[in-house]
């Protein structure tokens, strides 16, 4: 089970260092309590009901899981080098091209032992989370997944990563660090996902973006957990002097979920582009919050969340542009639409500025209506029937955010899993051999 034995067990098989910072991260576990409503971060999702006590980690995956996830990455990026976060770790495939090239792709304990250096410097670039559920990560996180990335190299393909969980009362603890020296740029895709139905699982993951001097990143996160899977998460990013990460995350499922989308704008002239798509339906409860840290001058960052809820379920987004008073001629701006499909279902936006700096330009937007029904109308005058126009509706309130995906093949995949989401078809979870 998940506790003091376990993570004496996780800090004895790693290397000094990484055992230490074992010791010292469960300690802080067991120190701090689990959050609550009173908490301004948990003010809105309340997780009285997770008792981690009902989870045990995760010892081995349905390969039908990872065969339905190898099916989407084969139709979206075929050539692309794949890692599969798994209990025991698995060699990368189809990473010939990446390798000739000097990239590092394999799993982040094997990295901890042989590139110590490089491991180290990509988490401590990140910043470690010292929270409840960062805590406990940083304690037991198995396998994971390490990417470095050499000085001047455009990797010639993709990087897709993927993290499968399965049976229920599993525990998992999914990783990836990202490692991008100056003037090197990838593609990496993170997928989540588990078999559809209500299973009871527990992630708690964590992904760390190192992104040196000039270097440019695109990075997508594809989550597909099932309806009975909390999902706990923070994807942290660092970008030194020129260094611009797009950054695209698809929430499709889970029972609860809160996810920290944190990027610093850490040197001079970086630039961040945060774009997201949540599609909520049945009980689900979905909880992003941003933070866009303007540390440097002349930095810029810009995000979109775009939402669409239906059924009983409910989104939450809170997102904060920090600007330092060093980060003079600062850029930020954040946004969050929501579209409200269902009178049960809910949606509540809180943007923040907190600017310290002078000759800046940041600003912020939220809206949350209903299907227009002048829309709707326009759309049934000519020929098009009730149904027809509510989903043709709801795919042009998204697309505008898909369409910053780069990736045509993503593109396509994340478009295709929208339209069977607003024809009624949940993609919370995988769902047959075809999913």
């Amino acid at each position: 089970m998940i506790g003091a034995e376990l993570a004496a067990a996780r800090a004895a098989g790693a290397p000094g260092w990484l055992a230490g910072l074992r010791r010292s991260s469960w300690e802080t576990f067991e120190r701090l309590p689990f959050p609550t409503l009173r908490d301004e971060d948990w003010r809105r999702t309340d997780i009285r009901r997770f008792e981690l006590e009902g989870f045990q980690p995760l010892t081995d995956v349905d390969p039908a899981v990872i065969a339905a996830m190898l099916r989407q990455r084969d139709r979206a990026a075929p050539d692309s080098a794949v890692l599969i976060d798994a209990p025991v770790p698995v060699a990368a495939r189809n990473a010939d091209a990446l390798l000739a090239q000097g990239v590092i792709v394999n799993s982040l304990e094997e990295a901890a032992t042989r590139h110590p250096e490089l491991a180290q410097r990509a988490l401590s670039a990140a910043g470690l989370d010292t929270s409840k559920f960062g805590s406990l990560w940083s304690a037991m996180w198995r396998g994971g997944v390490f990417v470095h990335v050499p000085a001047g190299v455009e990797a010639l393909a993709p990087v897709w990563v993927l993290h499968p969980a399965s049976g229920d009362g599993s525990a998992v603890f999914p990783t990836t660090v990202v490692q991008l020296e100056p003037r090197a740029s990838l593609t990496v895709v993170d997928a989540f996902a588990s078999p559809s139905g209500g299973a009871s699982l527990f992630s708690d993951a964590s992904v760390a973006l190192a992104l040196g001097r000039e270097a440019r990143l695109d990075y997508v996160a594809l989550q597909q957990w099932g309806d009975g899977v909390w999902h706990f998460a923070r994807h942290r990013a660092v970008l030194q002097d020129g260094a611009h990460l797009r950054f695209f995350g698809a929430t499709l499922g889970a029972r609860l979920q809160k996810a920290y989308w944190d990027v610093v704008l850490a040197g001079e002239g970086a630039e961040a582009d945060v774009t997201g798509i949540c599609v909520g339906d049945g009980d689900q409860h979905l909880d992003h919050q941003s933070l866009q840290d303007h540390r440097a001058p002349s930095t810029r960052s810009d995000l979109l969340l775009k939402v669409a809820v239906r059924d009983r379920a409910r989104s939450v987004y809170s997102g904060l542009i920090d600007v330092a008073p060093e980060a003079v001629h600062a850029d930020g701006y954040v946004q969050n639409r929501n579209l409200i499909l269902s009178h049960g279902a809910k949606a509540d936006s809180v943007p923040r500025l907190e600017i310290r700096a002078n000759d800046v330009k940041c600003g912020h937007g939220a809206t949350a209506g209903h299907i227009d029904p002048e829309q709707r109308f326009y759309c049934m005058a000519r020929g098009i029937d009730p149904a027809g126009a509510d989903s043709l509706i709801v795919r042009a309130f998204l697309d505008d955010a898909t369409s910053r995906l780069r990736h045509p093949g993503l593109r396509g995949l994340i478009s295709e899993l929208i339209d069977s989401e607003i024809a009624g078809e949940t993609q919370a979870g995988l769902r047959s051999p075809e999913a």
